[in-house]
């Protein structure tokens, strides 16, 4: 039972030798990356998130929306997202909804023009369903595997209109959309309320 006391000692007490100057400034430079890394987590309490600190007729950055559409929509027929608006008017969105069967996902860049809170959109969107085929009109001589398939992805691309005003938005964006299983062009319809931050 001594030996293993003395043994524990051994092993808890730093060798003065093996402290070395190399080991010092790696421990202060750790150190130091340390502090840096957490400071920006203590200043966010000084930082004011309230609406009086919004310029007027800025639009909130993030916005929760819920998203209704049709069956080529990036958020299915009934789904919701999340969408994110730089300062240069770049706005991205990922979503997900019902598809009815299946689970709609949808990831969205959109591109703003306008001011003071109203916008013409342009948005490149990719989606896909999980259970169902929304290119089965592929031509089976052409692309049998496709036709056959039980989920779909596709891509659209499209133009609307986005009010992105105080804490409110409302978004409504008309789109073709091409699948991965036939190059028929179909129209995608979507659009939605959310609250913004």
């Amino acid at each position: 039972m001594h030996r293993k006391r003395s043994a524990a000692r051994e092993v808890a007490s730093i060798d003065p030798a093996s402290y070395t100057p190399r080991v010092r400034s790696f421990h202060f430079l750790f150190l130091l990356s340390l502090a840096g890394a957490l400071a920006p987590a203590a200043r966010a309490d000084l930082v004011d998130l309230s609406d009086s600190s919004r310029r007027p007729g800025k639009p909130p950055a993030l916005v929760l929306r819920v998203e209704g559409g049709n069956d080529f929509a990036p958020y299915g027929y009934v789904g919701g997202c999340v969408s994110y608006l730089t300062e240069s008017l770049f706005e991205i969105e990922a979503g997900l909804g019902g598809g009815f069967p299946g689970l709609q996902l949808g990831l969205a860049a959109r591109r703003l023009f306008g001011e003071n809170g109203s916008y013409v959109v342009t948005e490149l969107a990719l989606a896909g369903n999980t259970r169902v085929n929304r290119g089965s009109d592929a031509d089976p001589f052409i692309n049998l595997q496709a036709q056959q398939a039980r989920s779909s992805f596709w891509t659209s691309l499209g133009l609307g209109f986005e009010q992105r005003q105080g804490v409110f938005d409302l978004s409504v964006v008309g789109a073709f959309a091409l699948t991965t299983a036939s190059l028929t062009p179909h129209f995608s319809f979507h659009g939605g309320v959310g609250f913004g931050f």
